[in-house]
């Protein structure tokens, strides 16, 4: 079942989408809101939503800026809009579906089958998968919202565990993942990746100094944990030599 909840400040959109959704076996429309703050705190404590449906143009608050609001996502988007221009825009912050108002039930079960396929496709992807090579894997494929990412391994300077979800920092930029520390720990420890706190995983590779209580890794100074600290020069002295 998919658990759903439509944004519209129009209450005449709002009726159209609950009326297809009737029909609609396996969707169940849990709220309907007019006011974009009041759905935004529902989200807050009902993360097991699955879809949203949102409009753009609206008073309180602009659907785009609510979209970039709603880190980590754990719900896939389907805009709903009278406004064209903003399909791009939508599509950037990887929308399930764009819908253009006025739309009829097919278009509409056209978007919940893209949802659906979407679905399947994350929840039938291992957290992490290391591609095999003859030397170790050169790449990983992880999880950001609703798609899978390729991320070459040498192109990690850490990760950063920040609440529901780690931030895989790379050369290129940051990449969001609503995947745990544990898994990605386990999928990079071979590859020259250490555990340096509780919310650093490092790249050894990438690290240009370290000191008693810190690393400097492409720049940027990383704490090192009392509970890692023994643990981590006793590896990096064993490894590679430290004097």
């Amino acid at each position: 079942m998919i658990r759903a909840i439509a944004i519209d400040d129009e209450p005449n959109a709002l009726g159209v989408i609950r009326e297809y959704a009737r029909d609609v076996s396996d969707l169940s429309l849990e709220e309907t809101f007019t006011d974009p703050l009041r759905a935004e705190a529902f989200l807050q404590e009902n993360t097991d939503t699955d879809l949203v449906f949102l409009d753009i143009q609206m008073a309180r608050l602009n659907g785009i800026d609510l979209l970039r609001r709603m880190r980590p996502r754990q719900a896939q988007i389907v805009v709903t809009t009278a406004y064209p221009d903003y399909a791009l825009q939508g599509f950037d912050l990887d929308v399930a579906d764009y819908l253009l108002k006025p739309f009829g039930p097919e278009r509409f079960r056209h978007a919940l089958e893209k949802v659906r396929h979407n679905a399947v496709a994350v929840s039938n992807t291992a957290d992490v998968i290391a591609c095999p090579h003859q030397r170790g894997p050169e790449f990983i494929f992880v999880r950001s919202d609703y798609r899978i990412l390729k991320v070459r391994i040498d192109d990690i300077l850490y990760l950063e565990g920040t609440g529901n979800y780690v931030s895989i920092h790379t050369s290129a930029g940051r990449i969001l993942s609503l995947q745990n520390m544990r898994s990605l720990e386990q999928a990079l420890g071979d590859w020259g990746f250490y555990r340096i706190h509780k919310s650093y995983i490092v790249s050894v590779r990438h690290i240009d100094s370290i000191a008693r209580k810190s690393v400097v890794v492409a720049g940027q100074e990383l704490p090192v944990g009392d509970a890692h600290r023994e643990a981590f020069i006793e590896h990096m002295t064993r490894q590679y030599r430290l004097i």
